[in-house]
């Protein structure tokens, strides 16, 4: 049975959003090496906070998927996959940081109870153009010295068309990762995919949840009904873009004609550079 991508967002909140042992380990473990650099001490457990259930999305085939989870310090994480690029998607995740921050906090706290948020972005495109970098993590810092406002903001992205084909003994664990989220749901990879379980017990782990999860006939339909959606949405989009297009180019040539028109230029030739109709063009002439 082919292995469903984990790349959608429903897979991978299967994978590593569920409140059983597996999950929490391939969190723990992905959350390690993301944060390696930012964490003083390992995570050592998660507390989800929006578990995986079926009842969340199957009457919303179009929302957005995310992980939610608490660590040791206090800190929350939130975790989104996208495929595809969207619109002012950088503003979106620093809304996710704000609400993730705002929400550490109760209206009977003061700010000293404020935890940090920690906003994870694993995009299937390039959203950090200015840069090669296959992970980016961003914070507050003064413009000039470049010294931390606060250690509490903190969002990463990391993108898929910027990792480096390698072979699989030189990728290092974030690497590791990512080119399981990049081959583990395409046919003919088979090979890269045994490598990466060969080099790694949490590879291997991570490998056999995902077949768990696709052998899941409640789990496929909901995957293909979401896909329907997605494109349905796409196709919708692509349209209403075209219609808007078509309108405008008409917009602008029935502007040319009146100006044509009140050049003095035949009806014949304003309708030949144009391309409108004579019956539209005599209409426009009778309003000048």
């Amino acid at each position: 049975m082919k292995t469903l991508d984990p790349m959608m967002d429903i897979v991978f909140k299967a994978l590593f959003g569920r409140e059983d042992k597996t999950s929490k380990k391939l969190l723990i473990g992905l959350l390690n090496d993301i944060l390696e650099e930012s964490q003083e001490d390992k995570i050592v457990d998660v507390i989800h906070m929006n578990p995986f259930n079926y009842k969340d999305f199957e009457g919303d085939k179009l929302s957005i998927l995310d992980i939610k989870a608490k660590i040791g310090t206090g800190a929350t994480i939130n975790i989104e996959v996208q495929v595809r690029k969207e619109d002012n998607y950088r503003r979106r995740s620093l809304f996710y940081w704000a609400k993730t921050y705002g929400d550490t906090i109760s209206e009977a706290e003061d700010y000293d109870s404020l935890k940090k948020a920690i906003v994870i972005n694993i995009l299937g495109y390039k959203e950090i153009t200015e840069g090669n970098k296959l992970h980016n993590v961003f914070k507050i810092l003064e413009k000039d010295q470049h010294f931390i406002l606060t250690d509490d903001l903190e969002i990463h992205y990391l993108e898929l068309p910027k990792l480096i084909k390698k072979e699989i003994e030189d990728l290092d664990k974030i690497e590791m990762w990512l080119e399981f989220f990049k081959e583990a749901g395409r046919e003919g990879n088979e090979e890269r995919i045994n490598s990466l379980m060969e080099r790694s017990e949490i590879m291997t782990t991570a490998m056999k949840k995902l077949e768990e999860i696709s052998a899941d006939e409640k789990m496929r339909e909901l995957y293909r009904a979401r896909e329907k959606a997605r494109l349905d949405m796409v196709s919708k989009l692509r349209y209403a873009e075209k219609k808007g297009l078509e309108e405008g180019a008409i917009k602008k040539a029935k502007e040319m004609a009146s100006e044509l028109l009140k050049d003095g230029m035949e009806v014949t030739l304003v309708a030949k550079y144009t391309k409108l109709g004579l019956e539209e063009i005599q209409e426009i002439k009778k309003k000048i």
